[in-house]
Formats: C-alpha cells, structure tokens, sequence
C-alpha cells in the first residue's frame, strides 16, 4: 500500500511540473519549426525568456525527442542593456554592450577570457546577426566583475561547462522577451 501510494504521488509531481513546463516545450516546438532546418542538432534547443528576471532561471535548455527539460540557470543580460532586473531594450549594434533577441546557431567552443566559452552565429538580419563580429557567446559568469554582461549569454560558473557541452556544435538558442 505505501509503495502504490509513494508510485501515485510521484506520478502526480511529475503531471504537476510537466504542466508547468508544457509552454516552454510548445515554445521549442515552435522555434524547431521556424528555424530547425538551420540545425546540425535537432533535438535540443535553448530558450531564453528576458521577460523574467535576472534573479530566476530563465534559460531552458529542451530535449525535443523526449519533451522535457535537460537544464535549467540564471543567465545575464547586456549591460546595454539596461541594469534593472530585466533588460529594457535590445541591440544588434557593435559596441553597444547590449543584449540581441532572436535565434542563434550554436559554433565551437574554445577556451577564451571567460574560461569554457562557445561561439554564436545569429540568424535574424534584423536581431543578431552580427553575433559572431561581436563576439557574443555563451560563458561563465565566474570572472566577471558585475551582474551584466557586454551583451554575451553568461551564466552561473557551476552550469556554464554542462551547459555549453550540452548544446555545443548545432543546436539553437532562442532569445526572447
């Protein structure tokens, strides 16, 4: 009896979190859709959601083949992008320090001034596209003097290894707010 009770209850989590994830898959559903054909990887996309805050996880990383969460962090934003707990504005401009929106390829990773770092290209002429001129990339926040980037995807140090092996060489990332 308690093992059947124990088997329901965990049955039951697991109904409450799928439902609470069920818009972030649909959401990987939707940018696999739009963007997939540019993937080497087609089963894992990254999302990221600037309309929560700085302080949340609000990068997703989604298994696509078995619908489900692989990883979740905190991820910084832009200086340019304003210092409040969300960003209130977006640039694809050089030196503007600034976050881009938009759909991004992931590269190569290399070993730069941040440690384990992984390059981006960015998809959309309008959002990102001058990722790779500005070296926007996905890195550690170890090192890093304040909570804001200069535009790049930087997380807690303890998820930027796991998480750039996770999505390196094809998968997309897909900024949002």
């Amino acid at each position: 009896m308690k093992k059947t009770l124990t088997i329901i209850l965990l049955c039951a989590f697991n109904f409450i979190v799928a439902q609470s994830n069920e818009e972030i898959v649909q959401k990987a559903c939707e940018v696999q859709t739009k963007w997939g054909s540019k993937a080497k990887n087609k089963n894992i996309i990254t999302l990221i959601d600037f309309s929560k805050s700085i302080n949340e996880a609000r990068l997703y990383v989604i298994d696509l083949k078995n619908n489900k969460i692989l990883l979740t962090s905190n991820v910084d934003h832009g200086s340019g992008s304003g210092t409040g707990l969300t960003p209130s504005s977006f640039s694809n401009i050089e030196g503007s320090k600034a976050t881009s929106l938009g759909c991004y390829l992931t590269l190569q990773t290399y070993q730069g001034m941040w440690g384990y770092s992984l390059r981006l290209d960015g998809l959309e002429n309008d959002k990102n596209s001058n990722a790779l001129k500005r070296n926007i990339v996905v890195h550690s926040s170890k090192k890093m003097f304040s909570k804001f980037s200069w535009g790049c995807f930087s997380v807690p140090d303890n998820n930027a290894n796991p998480l750039i092996d996770l999505i390196k060489n094809g998968s997309l990332i897909y900024a949002y707010q």
